[in-house]
């Protein structure tokens, strides 16, 4: 996949200054060069799993340096929006009305923006640390991540309410630390925080303090690569998993 070099992508985003109030014909802009690096059209805007697809088998074929790119692709996309603007652009009722898409859809979006912001900034050095490790549970214990998202919706489903994301969290965080050791979960939890704070406003100030970590005896491990095949990665992706959290 050829994608646009960093260096135009930021070249041609404007960055929008309205303050408070977004503008809507900016914000298509910011995500229409911001997917031309996806070589994805956005008329129709592209379904969310179709774009995580091919944003994760960059990611996949190029290693860590597509974790880079990528992330240059996200804080331009974060430049042209605006601190300013961002918390009504990105929001899931904007998203859904002015793409036509779906709140369920929209949601994603808006959970995926704030998540790449964190990898890309605050959390950008753990990310490259542990993307290999990142990388090889979602390949190789997609149950367990399916698991800890199943038992999220069902309780979401049954009105469990705040709680359920808390859980969700805590079940991410254990099958990371058994896998690439505890010091990842301070990133796992401010990744998941992040995301479900802007995605479910309403249960922000109900989500863990990330700052507390879970006492265990695992130690860290050291996570050599295997011997991943674009096919491995495009196995799990069609069946509708992710590889990266």
């Amino acid at each position: 996949m050829v994608a646009v070099q960093l260096f135009l992508a930021l070249a041609l985003i404007p960055t929008i200054t309205f303050a408070g109030t977004c503008s809507n014909s900016n914000f298509k802009l910011c995500y229409n060069t911001y997917f031309e690096n996806f070589e994805l059209a956005t008329d129709p805007f592209p379904e969310y799993r179709a774009y995580k697809m091919v944003r994760e088998m960059m990611l996949v074929e190029e290693g860590p340096s597509g974790q880079t790119k990528e992330c240059g692709f996200q804080n331009a996309l974060i430049s042209c929006i605006g601190a300013s603007t961002e918390n009504d652009c990105v929001s899931t009722p904007n998203f859904a009305s002015l793409f036509n898409i779906s709140e369920s859809e929209a949601t994603q979006y808006v959970q995926d923006y704030f998540m790449m912001k964190y990898t890309c900034n605050a959390g950008y050095s753990d990310a490259m640390k542990y993307f290999y490790c990142l990388e090889s549970v979602g390949l190789y214990h997609t149950d367990s991540l399916v698991n800890c998202s199943t038992t999220e919706q069902n309780a979401l489903g049954n009105g469990v309410g705040c709680s359920a994301y808390n859980d969700y969290i805590g079940c991410l965080k254990t099958v990371y630390i058994a896998n690439c050791g505890a010091d990842i979960q301070k990133y796992i939890c401010n990744l998941e925080v992040s995301g479900i704070s802007k995605a479910a406003p309403e249960c922000a100030s109900a989500l863990p303090d990330c700052s507390k970590t879970t006492k265990t005896i695992v130690s860290k491990k050291f996570i050599s690569r295997k011997s991943v095949t674009v096919s491995d990665a495009r196995k799990v992706l069609l069946s509708g998993k992710s590889i990266f959290p």
